[in-house]
């Protein structure tokens, strides 16, 4: 019997390091994670522009343990720029920069009538990446946007050139089902569609990146689809989340779907290229994601029309 139980013991710490990667800790001891640790896997091409909105709910949702995950998390995947939405610290966000070397970030600036505030935000690599023009837009419509879109420009430069140059809007539309609430954000496409388009004809840099938790599907039939201003504009818009079909971005205990999009102007198209954009499955690596860090998926969207010369090689 102690054989046995020798020979199960050894199997057992043997199948744990062979399975570091997949961390399960629900605790919030608030403890900094160790440089070694590693939560989910990398995503992050050196000569490639990526990007990803993430909802991170409520964050931090379990307070230093949430800093400490998502500091992680964004540090091994290593794409470039994140759109984020919900931040509801700012302090926390500052903590979690504090945590990223390399990394700067801007959030919005509204707070609700109580005084209480879901910022949406930018988190980017600032060795090549700049962020200017920092404003939010539709501030005083606060039936069709409750949380006012965050613009800002954008440029992406590496040793050669400036290789992409647009701008980015983060959302958070109006959350919840019923027909009040896809009104709501029925009415914010077609004011942010209208509103894009009239930019362009201004002169403003033609491409747009939008990206966000937009709280409805893509796929949804005509007589309740929210998207149609822009799904019936395709020499103007494109969802890159068109194409992802059963993948799902929002995975509550009860309903699962995707409602995170990335949506680029035509003129993006270009430096998208043979692109690339799918919802990631983090909580499939790391157990603890969704009491720890978020009940959205990041949604990830890799721009494959250009290159970047990081390293002068």
């Amino acid at each position: 019997m102690r054989t046995w139980y020798a020979i199960s013991l050894s199997l057992f710490l043997i199948f744990v390091q062979c399975n570091k990667r997949v961390v399960d800790s629900d605790a919030d001891n608030g403890t900094t994670l160790p440089d070694s640790t590693v939560l989910v896997d990398r995503l992050g091409l050196t000569d490639r522009f990526e990007i990803a909105t993430w909802n991170i709910e409520n964050f931090p949702k379990a307070g230093t343990q949430t800093v400490n995950d998502v500091a992680q998390i964004i540090k091994d995947l290593d794409i470039d720029l994140i759109g984020v939405q919900e931040i509801a610290s700012i302090r926390s966000f500052n903590d979690l920069l504090d945590q990223m070397p390399g990394w700067k970030g801007v959030l919005s600036n509204d707070v609700y009538s109580s005084g209480t505030y879901q910022k949406t935000g930018i988190l980017y690599k600032s060795d090549f990446i700049s962020v200017s023009g920092i404003k939010n837009i539709f501030e005083n419509d606060w039936y069709a946007f409750p949380r006012p879109p965050l613009q800002a420009y954008v440029q992406v430069k590496d040793l050669d050139s400036v290789k992409f140059d647009f701008n980015i809007i983060v959302l958070h539309l109006k959350a919840s089902g019923g027909s009040e609430n896809e009104a709501r954000r029925k009415e914010a496409i077609n004011d942010l569609s209208q509103y894009i388009k009239n930019e362009i004809a201004r002169g403003a840099d033609p491409d747009f990146v939008v990206l966000g938790d937009w709280n409805d599907v893509l796929s949804d039939p005509e007589s309740t689809n929210v998207f149609l201003a822009m799904l019936n504009d395709p020499q103007t818009f494109t969802f890159l989340t068109l194409g992802l079909s059963n993948q799902y971005s929002y995975i509550s205990y009860t309903y699962r779907s995707l409602i995170d999009h990335i949506m680029i102007t035509k003129d993006a198209e270009a430096e998208y290229g043979a692109g690339e954009c799918r919802v990631l499955y983090l909580d499939q690596q790391y157990l603890s994601y969704p009491s720890n860090v978020s009940d959205h998926r990041p949604v990830f969207a890799r721009f494959n029309g250009f290159r970047l010369n990081l390293s002068g090689n």
